[in-house]
C-alpha cells in the first residue's frame, strides 16, 4: 500500500462525521446555510435590492425575494462583465466564468466567486471520501491512477476574467495539493476540444497506466470505455508494438479484435459519474468491468447539489444542505406563473419536482432548470434528474426524459441489453405517431423484444402514454441500432462538454 493510501482514509474518517450531519440534520443544515448567504451578500447590489438584511427566516425569504432565472439575472451578469470586483450578487469578485454545458440552449458565461468555488470544491471531497468510507480496500484508487475526463479551464476571458469549463476550472482551483497531483492525465489532453483526438489520448495514457477509477464527464468517460473496448484495441497495439506494453495489450485483446479491460485493467474499482442518468448503462459498465462500482455526482454550471454519501446501492444521489439551500417546485407547478414553491422539509417521497437553488456562487432563488424525483426522504435523495420542458407530445403522453431514462433502464434489465449510447425520438410517419428507439448494444438483444419492454415500462409510469398505446393513437415505439455514437456526434456539432439528449422532439419519418 503506498503512503497516499495510508493518508487518505485518514481524512476519510474525519470527513465521515460530517457526512453523518448532512444525513441527519438537513433541514437544520440547509436553513443555517441559507441565513448565512444571505448575511454574506447582504451589501451586495442583489441583496440591497431584495432586502437581504431584513430577511430573518426561511418564510421570510421566500415571501421577499422572487424566483429567478436567466433571464431575470441576465441585466445582473452584464454588470458583473463590465465591473467583476464590484459586489452585484457576490460579496466576493468573480474570480472566473463558467461556460455552461448548454443543454437548454445557447452556452452562458457564468459568474463565480472563490467564496461559492471553494463550496464546490469543498463538496468535491465529500464525493471521493465517501466512496473511501463506503468499504475496507476503496482506498485502492490511490494505489494507481485516477483518470479524469475534463474539459478546458480557459477558452477566452470576460474583460480580464478567465472563462471555462467548471471541470476545468475545479481542477485548477483544488485547494488540496495532494488531491490536485492525482488529477491525470494533465493540460495537454485536458485542453483537447476535439472528441477523437482526446479520447485517443486518453486511450494512449491508459494503457501505460495502472487505472484505478474513471472520472469527470460522463458522457466522456462512457465513450472512451466504448471505442477502448470496441475500436482501439488493434490502433493501440500497433501504437505500441516493441514496447514495454505490447504483452499486456495482447492479454488483453479477444480474438474478434476487441479489448477486455477487466484484463488491461484488474484495479479499477470506481466510475465516478455526473450530469446524465447512468441508470441505464449500469448492466454494460457492470459486465465490462465488473470490480468498479457506479458513484454517482449531480452537479452543473451553478454548484454541486448533491452526491453519492451512503453505499446503498440503487439509493439514489443524497442532497447537500451543507452548501445549498433548497426550495422545489411540484410538476404540477412548474408552467405556472406564480408556481407554488416548498422547502426541503415538505417534498414527498416518489414526488417529482423542480429545484430551486441558493448558494454562495449568487444564486439566489435560482431555477436551473432541472426536473429530479425524491427517491427517499430520509436522508433526502434523488434520482431521475432530467431537464424541466424536455417532453414530446405527440398524441397526449407527454412523455418526458425521465420516463425515456426509467424506460431504457427497465428495458436492458429485462432483455439482459448492456446499452452504450442511446436516444429515443418522437416520430410521425404520415398518419401514424410513434416513438423510436435508436440504441447501440455491447450484446446481441432483439429490437422487438426491448421495444415491448420499453413501451411496458413507460406505460407503467406514465398513464396517458398507456392509454394512448391501448387506443390506438399512439403505435408501438421501434428500435433500431444506432450506427455512430449519438453522444459523439452532439459533442463534435457543439462543445467538448455537452451532453447528450435522451428524448428528442417529434421529427418527420426520414428526417434523421
Amino acid at each position: 500500500m503506498g503512503v497516499i493510501s495510508k493518508l487518505i482514509p485518514l481524512l476519510a474518517k474525519r470527513k465521515a462525521k460530517q457526512i453523518a450531519e448532512i444525513l441527519n440534520r438537513p433541514i437544520e443544515m440547509t436553513n443555517a446555510k441559507l441565513m448565512s448567504i444571505l448575511e454574506k451578500h447582504s451589501h451586495t447590489m442583489f441583496g440591497r435590492n431584495h432586502m437581504f438584511s431584513k430577511i430573518k427566516t426561511p418564510e421570510q425569504f421566500s415571501e421577499t425575494v422572487p424566483l429567478q432565472d436567466y433571464h431575470t439575472m441576465k441585466p445582473y451578469w452584464k454588470q458583473i462583465h463590465a465591473t467583476p470586483t464590484i459586489p452585484i450578487i457576490t460579496a466576493d469578485p468573480v474570480i472566473w466564468y463558467v461556460q455552461s454545458s448548454g443543454s437548454t440552449g445557447k452556452p452562458k458565461a457564468l459568474p463565480i466567486s472563490k467564496a461559492g468555488l471553494a463550496d464546490y470544491s469543498e463538496a468535491s471531497m465529500l464525493f471521493l471520501m465517501s466512496f473511501i468510507n463506503g468499504k475496507q480496500g476503496n482506498e485502492k484508487i490511490f494505489d494507481g491512477t485516477m483518470v479524469t475526463f475534463a474539459a478546458p479551464a480557459r477558452i477566452g476571458e470576460i474583460n480580464g476574467v478567465p472563462q471555462g469549463y467548471m471541470t476545468g476550472i475545479s481542477r485548477e482551483m483544488v485547494a488540496n495539493s495532494l488531491l490536485r497531483n492525482l488529477i491525470k492525465p494533465g493540460e495537454e489532453v485536458f485542453n483537447m476540444t476535439n472528441i477523437q483526438e482526446k479520447l485517443w489520448a486518453y486511450a494512449k495514457y491508459g494503457v501505460k497506466e495502472n487505472v484505478t477509477a474513471l472520472a469527470g464527464i460522463t458522457t466522456l468517460a462512457i465513450s472512451f470505455i466504448r471505442k477502448m473496448q470496441n475500436e482501439y484495441g488493434l490502433s493501440l497495439l500497433h501504437e505500441f508494438k516493441g514496447s514495454k506494453h505490447e504483452q499486456r495489450i495482447r492479454e488483453s485483446l479477444n480474438d474478434d479484435g476487441t479489448l477486455d479491460l477487466q484484463t488491461l485493467w484488474p484495479n479499477l474499482i470506481m466510475v465516478g459519474a455526473t450530469g446524465i442518468d447512468a441508470d441505464p448503462y449500469k448492466p454494460w459498465l457492470t459486465e465490462t468491468l465488473p470490480n468498479a462500482v457506479l458513484w454517482d455526482n449531480y452537479a452543473g454550471s451553478e454548484g454541486i447539489y448533491g452526491t453519492t454519501l451512503l453505499d446503498h446501492t440503487d439509493n439514489g444521489i443524497q442532497l447537500l444542505p451543507h452548501i445549498n439551500y433548497f426550495e422545489f417546485i411540484p410538476e404540477t407547478d412548474t408552467q405556472k406563473d406564480d408556481p407554488r414553491v416548498i422547502p426541503l422539509s415538505d417534498v414527498k417521497k416518489g414526488h417529482r419536482y423542480e429545484i430551486v437553488l441558493t448558494n454562495l456562487m449568487g444564486y439566489t432563488r435560482y431555477r436551473i432548470g432541472d426536473m429530479l424525483t425524491f427517491i427517499d426522504t430520509d436522508p433526502f435523495s434523488v434520482y431521475r434528474i432530467g431537464r424541466k420542458g424536455r417532453v414530446v407530445n405527440l398524441t397526449g403522453e407527454k412523455l418526458s426524459d425521465a420516463h425515456v431514462n426509467e424506460g431504457i433502464a427497465a428495458a436492458c434489465k429485462k432483455t439482459g441489453a448492456q446499452l452504450n449510447d442511446y436516444t429515443v425520438m418522437g416520430t410521425i410517419n404520415g398518419s401514424r405517431a410513434y416513438y423510436t428507439i435508436s440504441v447501440m448494444f455491447q450484446n446481441e438483444v432483439s429490437l422487438s423484444e426491448f421495444a415491448m419492454a420499453f413501451d411496458e415500462a413507460v406505460s407503467s409510469a406514465n398513464g396517458e402514454f398507456k392509454h394512448s398505446l391501448e387506443f390506438g393513437a399512439l403505435c408501438p415505439s421501434i428500435a433500431l441500432k444506432m450506427d455512430f455514437s449519438h453522444t459523439e456526434n452532439i459533442i463534435e456539432s457543439s462543445h467538448i462538454q455537452a451532453k447528450s439528449r435522451p428524448l428528442i422532439p417529434e421529427i418527420a419519418e426520414g428526417g434523421v
